[in-house]
Order: C-alpha cells, then sequence, then structure tokens
C-alpha cells in the first residue's frame, strides 16, 4: 500500500510539471470547492512540483490564508531545494517579505531561492527583480541595525540572516552591514549577525573595514 501510495504521489508530482498557471489554478478551485479533504494530495505534492507555475500557485495560496500555518511553513522551506529558480519566481515571491508578520521560514525560504538563482545567473545583481528584494531586505536595516527593544532585535537578527542567505544578491548592501557591525551603540549580536551576514557575499566585495581599528 505504500509503495502504491509513492508511486500516485509521484504521478501527481510529474503531472502537476506539465501544467500551465491556468491549469493549476482550475485545479485548485475545483479540488477546494468539492471537499476541503480533496487538496490534500494537491498541497502536498506542490511543493516537489519545483516549477514557475507551481510556485505562483504556491504564493497565491499563502497570500489567500487559505490553509494551515504548517503547511505554508512546508511551501517555504521548499523553495530552498528548487534546483532552477527562475526569475518570474522571484517576481512571485518577492511582495511576501513585505507582508505584516512574514515568518522565518519566508524570509529563510525566498532568499535562499534567490542565492540559488544567483549561483547561476551572471550579474543577478543589476536584475531588477533581485534589486526590489534586497532593497525591501535594506530597509529592515533603517541605515544602521538601531534596535529597540527584544523584539526588535529578534526581528533585526532574522533580516540580517536572511540577507546573509541571499549571498550574491546581497554585495549592494556591504556598506550597510559594515556600519552595523562596527556601530558600538548596537548590541552584540546584531554586530555579529551583520559580519556573519557577510558569509556568501563575494570576496570581491571589499570588506576590510568591517571593523575599525583596536574595536
Amino acid at each position: 500500500v505504500l509503495l502504491q501510495t509513492a508511486d500516485l504521489f509521484m504521478t501527481l508530482v510529474f503531472e502537476l510539471r506539465h501544467l500551465s498557471l491556468e491549469a493549476l489554478k482550475v485545479l485548485w478551485q475545483r479540488s477546494s470547492f468539492k471537499c476541503r479533504d480533496n487538496w490534500q494530495p494537491l498541497i502536498d505534492a506542490l511543493p516537489s512540483c519545483a516549477t514557475e507555475a507551481c510556485v505562483v500557485l504556491m504564493k497565491e495560496i499563502i497570500a489567500s490564508g487559505e490553509v494551515e500555518e504548517d503547511k505554508v511553513e512546508y511551501f517555504f522551506w521548499s523553495f530552498s531545494f528548487i534546483p532552477k529558480p527562475t526569475l518570474g519566481m522571484i517576481k512571485s515571491l518577492a511582495p511576501l517579505l513585505k507582508s505584516p508578520g512574514a515568518s522565518q521560514s519566508c524570509f529563510l525560504g525566498v532568499t535562499a531561492l534567490l542565492h540559488r538563482f544567483c549561483s547561476a545567473y551572471n550579474s543577478c545583481d543589476e536584475v531588477p527583480a533581485v534589486q526590489s528584494v534586497m532593497r525591501t531586505l535594506g530597509k529592515f536595516l533603517e541605515g544602521n541595525c538601531t534596535v529597540e527593544d527584544s523584539e526588535g532585535l529578534s526581528q533585526m537578527q532574522l533580516v540580517l540572516k536572511a540577507i546573509g542567505n541571499a549571498g550574491l544578491a546581497a554585495a549592494s548592501l556591504a556598506p550597510v552591514l559594515s556600519l552595523c557591525a562596527s556601530l558600538k551603540s548596537n548590541p552584540i549580536e546584531i554586530r555579529l549577525a551583520a559580519i556573519q551576514a557577510f558569509r556568501r557575499i563575494p570576496c570581491s566585495v571589499t570588506v576590510s573595514d568591517l571593523l575599525p581599528a583596536g574595536d
């Protein structure tokens, strides 16, 4: 029975990969309209589909709030493992970072996808959609990563981790990261997180002045 279930699941995944976004939307609407239980196989299969159409549908399902939080987290987690991200995926997912209360998995899943895209795309930091994501993340830093309370501290640490996740795309934020790391009034957790955010930024980006002499 388990083997048969696995075969059916893989068959569904392969079938989904051949569907357009319009066809996927129709499938989703039909499955969710008839019975809530009908959409479970589709929800489970979408993260393994890895096509642009499947990612766009997942984004729309996330934005609609139609599915439970654990399924949303599963969607975000799957973005980290898409082998060949497309520009369309980035354009579709970017607005989620601006959503109020965007989760940790949202920030990390989207930026991991961005890193993989940039690893295969020369000069990705010149792509408008990539620049848009980095501007969104950069706004959270507010120039020098200053925080006022523990909630702000946690949010800033998450954003810095996401920037580090984005890797090649984050080169434009290197000057701000340097300031965040060198500002003595910032909590040590923030300063360390800013340094760690450089982990995937190319060595060609000058970081020799990351910390002032004697610090």
